[in-house]
C-alpha cells in the first residue's frame, strides 16, 4: 500500500475482532513508528499497553475518572451499575489499549511542547504503519488524561508524567466509511517577502 493511499484510507476503528496480534510484530511496529522526528533524538514516548484482564481493571479506572470529571449524564447508582457494564464490554472487546505518556522535563514549557509533538507523531505512525498491516486503531485523548488521582490509579506521577492519548488496537470487525476532508484553500496563507515586514496580528 502507497503512502497516499494509507493516509486516505486510514479509518478510526469503533469495533473490533477479538483475535490478537502477534507481539513480534507489534514491537516491530513500534521500533519503526520510532523514527518520527523528535527534537535531540529525546525519543519521548512511553507505552503502557493493557490485554488480557487487564484490560477491565483499565477501563473501571477510565470509568471511576468519568465519574469524577462528570463525563457521564448520570449519577444514579442502577445507571452507574448499566454504564459500567457498558464500558467493561467495550474495553474487553478490544485486543489493546495502549497509554501513551512522556515525562514532563520543563513543567509545561517548550522543551514538553516539543515532546508532546514528538509522541503525537510517534502514534500516528504506529496507526499508518498498523493499518498497512490490516490492523485498525483509534485514538482517544479526553479530560481523564489530566485527571491526577487516574494518573496515579495507572502508576505514574501526576508531577513527572504527561499522558497524552489511548490508542485501542486491533484487527476491525467494521470499517467505517470515509468522510471527506476540507480543502485547504481557507486554512492556509502564503505570505510572501514583500509582506513579512511590519505584519502583526490583529
Amino acid at each position: 500500500m502507497e503512502l497516499t493511499e494509507m493516509i486516505r484510507s486510514r479509518r478510526t476503528i469503533l469495533e473490533y475482532k477479538p483475535d490478537k496480534m502477534d507481539k513480534d510484530e507489534l514491537l516491530h511496529l513500534f521500533n519503526t513508528a520510532a523514527y518520527a522526528p523528535n527534537h535531540h533524538m529525546r525519543e519521548p514516548w512511553k507505552l503502557k499497553i493493557y490485554e488480557d484482564s487487564a484490560r477491565s481493571s483499565f477501563g473501571e479506572k477510565v470509568v471511576d475518572s468519568y465519574i469524577r470529571l462528570g463525563l457521564l449524564k448520570t449519577k444514579q447508582p442502577d445507571k452507574l451499575a448499566k454504564a459500567r457494564q457498558g464500558y467493561d464490554r467495550f474495553f474487553n472487546s478490544v485486543p489493546y489499549h495502549i497509554l501513551f505518556y512522556m515525562e514532563k522535563q520543563d513543567d509545561g514549557g517548550y522543551v514538553d511542547d516539543e515532546n508532546f509533538a514528538a509522541v503525537c507523531a510517534f502514534i500516528q505512525n504506529f496507526q499508518l504503519l498498523a493499518w498497512e498491516k490490516g490492523i485498525g486503531t483509534m485514538w482517544t485523548a479526553k479530560q481523564t488524561l489530566l485527571d491526577e488521582i487516574f494518573i496515579r490509579d495507572v502508576g505514574l506521577s501526576p508531577e513527572k508524567h504527561k499522558l497524552v492519548a489511548v490508542v485501542q488496537a486491533g484487527y476491525p470487525k467494521k470499517i467505517p466509511e470515509a468522510k471527506e476532508r476540507s480543502a485547504m484553500g481557507e486554512s492556509l496563507e502564503w505570505i510572501h517577502t514583500s509582506q513579512i515586514k511590519g505584519e502583526r496580528a490583529e
